[in-house]
C-alpha cells in the first residue's frame, strides 16, 4: 500500500525518534507484510521466529527490536516498540476511518451485479464488490473494500471487513489501537451464517476460499485464511493470522489459536481448544466428556494430585523423575 509520499529512513527516523542500520537515504514508498514483501516498501518485526520471512524479503526497510537488528541485513529503523512506530507511519499516511455506513442507494465505486439480490437494510461501505447470483439477506453490514464472489450467500446479522483486533501499547503502556487498512475477499460458493463476524486484514486480506461453509455466530479474525472446501459449525472462534488448509472440518465451539497452521483434511472435534499447528492430517479432539456432576467433583479433586502420584510410583519403580 502507498504511501501519501516517499520519506527517506532518515526522515522517518527524525519524526519517530529511532536509530538506523543501514543507508539513511534510502527511499521508502509503501508500507506491506512480511509475508507479502515488495520494492520500496517498509515492514516491521518483533519475533526471532519470522525472520526466514526476510531472506527472500524485498523490502526497503524493516522496523525491529535493537535485538533483532543485528542479524537483519536490510537497512533497519530500530525502535523498542516497532509495531507502535508501524502503526504511527499508518495513521499518518491512511485515512484509518471507515466510510460512513450507507444503504445500496447511495452506494460509491461500488461494483455490484445485477444478479445478486440485496436483502433489507443491508449496510455497505465503499468500493464493495459482490459477484453473479450472490444473496445477501437483511441486516448484513460489509465494510470498505469487500470483495465477494459469485453464488455467496450471506445470511442476516453477518458482519463482513469489520475492524481487526489489533492493540499495541504506547509509551505510557496504555493500549492503542493498531490500524487496520486490508480488506476481506470471499471466493465463489461460500456460505456466511447468522451473526458471523469476519474482520478485515491489518495489511493484506482475510480470505475465504471457494465452497467454505460457515454456520452461525463463529469469528474470523484479522489475516485468516480458510482453505477450499472446509466446513465450520457454530460458536468457532479463529484467532488472528492463522491459515486452515482444504477440506477440513471444525466442530461447534472449537476454539483456534492464531498465528498457527493447519494442514489440508484436518478434522477437528467439537469444543476442542487448538493451541498449536497441525501438521498431520486426521482426528483432533481435546477436552473431557460429561459424565454426572458427582463422578466429576471426586476426578477434579484427584487431579489436582496427579503429579505428586505420578512422583510416588516412579519411586516405587526406580525411575528417575525428569521433571525434578
Amino acid at each position: 500500500m502507498k504511501l501519501k509520499k516517499e520519506y527517506t529512513l532518515e526522515e522517518i527516523s527524525q519524526k519517530y525518534n529511532c536509530k538506523i542500520k543501514g543507508d539513511k537515504k534510502t527511499i521508502i514508498n509503501s508500507i506491506c507484510s512480511l509475508s507479502k514483501s515488495k520494492k520500496g516498501a517498509i515492514s516491521y518485526l518483533t519475533d526471532k521466529k519470522y525472520m526466514d520471512l526476510l531472506e527472500e524479503a524485498s523490502l526497503a526497510c524493516i522496523i525491529s527490536t535493537p535485538e533483532l537488528a543485528e542479524e537483519i541485513t536490510q537497512p533497519v529503523l530500530i525502535s523498542d516498540n516497532p509495531l507502535l512506530i508501524f502503526s504511527k507511519l499508518i495513521c499518518e499516511s491512511f485515512d484509518c476511518t471507515n466510510s460512513p455506513i450507507f444503504s445500496l442507494n447511495n452506494k460509491k465505486n461500488s461494483n455490484i451485479s445485477k444478479t445478486a439480490i440485496i436483502g433489507k437494510n443491508v449496510v455497505l461501505g465503499d468500493n464493495i464488490t459482490i459477484g453473479n447470483n450472490s444473496i445477501i439477506f437483511p441486516n448484513v453490514v460489509i465494510y470498505d473494500n469487500t470483495i465477494i464472489g459469485e453464488n455467496v450467500i450471506i445470511s442476516s446479522g453477518a458482519i463482513i471487513g469489520s475492524d481487526g483486533f489489533g492493540l499495541v501499547f504506547d509509551e505510557s503502556k496504555k493500549w492503542q489501537k493498531v490500524p487496520q487498512v486490508g480488506n476481506v475477499v470471499i471466493h465463489n460458493n461460500v456460505e456466511v451464517g447468522a451473526n458471523t463476524t469476519i474482520d478485515r486484514a491489518s495489511i493484506d486480506s482475510t480470505i475465504i476460499c471457494d465452497n467454505v461453509k460457515i454456520d452461525n455466530h463463529v469469528h474470523v479474525a484479522h489475516n485468516v485464511i480458510i482453505g477450499e472446501n472446509t466446513a465450520i459449525a457454530a460458536c468457532v472462534g479463529i484467532a488472528g493470522s492463522t491459515t486452515i488448509g482444504r477440506n477440513c472440518t471444525i466442530g461447534g465451539g472449537a476454539g483456534i489459536n492464531g498465528h498457527i497452521k493447519i494442514v489440508d483434511n484436518v478434522h477437528i472435534h467439537g469444543m476442542t481448544m487448538v493451541t498449536k499447528s497441525l501438521t498431520e492430517p486426521g482426528q483432533y479432539a481435546s477436552g473431557t466428556t460429561v459424565e454426572k456432576a458427582e463422578s466429576w467433583r471426586k476426578n477434579q479433586a484427584r487431579f489436582k494430585t496427579l503429579d505428586q502420584l505420578a512422583k510416588i510410583i516412579k519411586k516405587e519403580n526406580g525411575e528417575k523423575d525428569e521433571q525434578q
